[in-house]
């Protein structure tokens, strides 16, 4: 068995519950939630999701877990719907972007085993934030179906932004796996809301293994759409 992964869970106000619950679900069900330890964090204590179900944070989004962000395998990101995604995107400088720009940069080796070192996971509109980052350029990338156009955009502006780079290619598909980074992040986005499920099914097997994911998608009764994603080697 892979050792414990530490997932950091970042949330904003307007964030979409199952963009957030999807994947919790799925990494506490992994080896009896054995595998998987899931901080949340945000700037409140209380942050309210788009359909108003508030949530109590674990941890503060702040500086103190911007420089200690290292201690984290996976960094979880929801998206929400488009007012309270462009607000966030338009905070440059702000504790959210900072914490994903930071995670991003981590110089991640290659594991021995054949396992991630860390990950970088996008559920639905999370997307838009790691595209506005430049964490997308020359890279494959994914969200809502509604909001192809709207990634699109922001990947463009990202690489007139960076010499030397290309605007990331939004393709359609339930998640995409676009390897790692040039410091060893593995960068994976999903499609729409439910696709967060199947994306982090596919991290479970990253972790530990295809019988296992098979195993806890059958414990949540979910046919998992794992052709549905877009690997690239």
């Amino acid at each position: 068995m892979t050792s414990s992964k530490s997932i950091l869970l970042v949330l904003f106000p307007g964030f979409n519950t199952l963009d957030m619950n999807g994947p919790y679900e799925v990494l506490r069900k992994t080896k009896s939630g054995e595998l998987f330890n899931i901080t949340v964090a945000a700037e409140s204590e209380i942050t309210t999701s788009c359909e108003g179900v508030q949530v109590k944070r674990d941890i503060p989004l702040d500086e103190s877990l911007i420089s200690g962000v290292a201690s984290y395998d996976i960094l979880l990101v929801p998206g929400g719907t488009p007012e309270p995604v462009d607000a966030q995107v338009a905070a440059v400088g702000g504790p959210f972007l900072n914490l994903l720009s930071a995670f991003a940069k981590l110089e991640s080796a290659a594991t021995t085993n054949g396992e991630p070192s860390r990950i970088l996971l996008s559920i639905c509109t999370g997307a838009i934030f790691l595209g506005a980052l430049g964490v997308f350029n020359d890279r494959f990338c994914t969200t809502h179906w509604g909001s192809y156009h709207r990634l699109k955009e922001r990947v463009e502006v990202a690489a007139a932004e960076t010499a030397g780079s290309k605007p990331g290619t939004v393709v359609a598909a339930r998640f995409v796996d676009s390897g790692v980074n040039v410091n060893g992040v593995r960068i994976i986005s999903s499609g729409g809301v439910s696709c967060g499920i199947d994306a982090s099914l596919y991290v479970v097997k990253l972790y530990a293994g295809e019988e296992v994911a098979k195993a806890v998608a059958q414990q949540l009764d979910y046919a998992w759409r794992k052709t549905d994603g877009f690997v690239v080697l």
